[in-house]
């Protein structure tokens, strides 16, 4: 299994001799390179060098840069890990619109199933589970009904009581915004390694946000994040602490189930990614492979 690293002490990270070296006053941490799934610097006092930046890059680890109120602000991808990018942007540009809306309509029933599956996990409501398969099975091709929503407000506030607003300055959507931060990282690592270009989404358009197809394809994994903030809401008292950040972190190795099979969330992500690749190839929107979280959980 792969680690995922938070550094939130020290002063400086190199690499040396293919190991990453986190500098602190009493002492250095020594990593292998190799190991490393992700690595996430919580701290602007401490010095990356260019030089550690490229072998993170050179061995695909996933780097996330905090900002000073701790919130993950940026993701450094490498850029040269695909053989054939020009084909990949080529096929992403000429994407038909029918497809893009039939792809997206796929995803949000994905979403919608997949809050259905963790809300009667964690709640044992049945009949709210049950309306929101029913929503999912509403979704049309672009989702001109706007399920999506309908499916968000519905599941938020069942998990969270009637007066959870999502975006509120409190320390549970604080963990929601770390949480689905790292899998939005994964995913735009994952795009850019096929060859992508986050910039150009399906159904995200943004034209100031540069991962809009890494918030597409993010969807139907959120509800892992809302899982992990729901059973750990104990916790959750008045800031995220480092333990909450590490452990959000680690559900990058948490498992599930994609095609039938269980594997790392990363390597689903990856999965995921990839069978974009063959639905684009075949136009078939069956192709696309994406999580099912049935049976996630304990």
């Amino acid at each position: 299994m792969f680690r995922s690293i938070l550094v939130n002490n020290g002063e400086r990270i190199t690499v040396h001799d293919e190991w990453l070296i986190i500098h602190q006053k009493d002492d250095d941490k020594k990593i292998p390179l190799g190991d490393i799934q992700s690595l996430v610097v919580d701290n602007i006092s401490i010095n990356l060098s260019v030089y550690a930046l490229c072998k993170l890059a050179e061995y695909d680890v996933n780097v996330i840069l905090c900002d000073s109120k701790h919130l993950p602000c940026c993701n450094v991808l490498s850029s040269d890990s695909y053989y054939a990018s020009f084909a990949a942007l080529k096929r992403q540009i000429e994407l038909s619109k029918d497809m893009q809306n039939n792809l997206w309509e796929k995803i949000v029933k994905a979403k919608i199933n997949n809050q259905a599956y963790v809300l009667e996990k964690l709640t044992g409501n049945n009949e709210i589970s049950g309306r929101l398969h029913q929503l999912a099975d509403e979704v049309l091709p672009g989702d001109p009904g706007n399920r999506e929503a309908i499916a968000a407000k519905m599941f938020f506030r069942n998990l969270f009581g009637v007066d959870f607003t999502r975006f509120e300055d409190d320390v549970v959507n604080a963990a929601m915004n770390y949480g689905y931060a790292i899998i939005r990282s994964l995913v735009a690592r994952s795009l850019c390694a096929h060859g992508y270009n986050c910039n150009l989404g399906i159904h995200h358009i943004g034209e100031g946000n540069p991962f809009n197809l890494a918030d597409d394809f993010m969807e139907p994994f959120r509800p892992i994040v809302d899982y992990w903030v729901y059973d750990h809401n104990d916790e959750l008292v008045d800031e995220l602490t480092s333990s909450n950040k590490l452990s959000l972190v680690g559900l990058c190795n948490t498992e599930v189930l994609i095609n039938k099979k269980k594997m790392r969330l990363y390597n689903a992500v990856d999965k995921c990614v990839a069978s974009f690749t063959s639905a684009i190839i075949d136009n078939s929107v069956e192709r696309l492979l994406l999580p099912d979280l049935k049976k996630y959980g304990k």
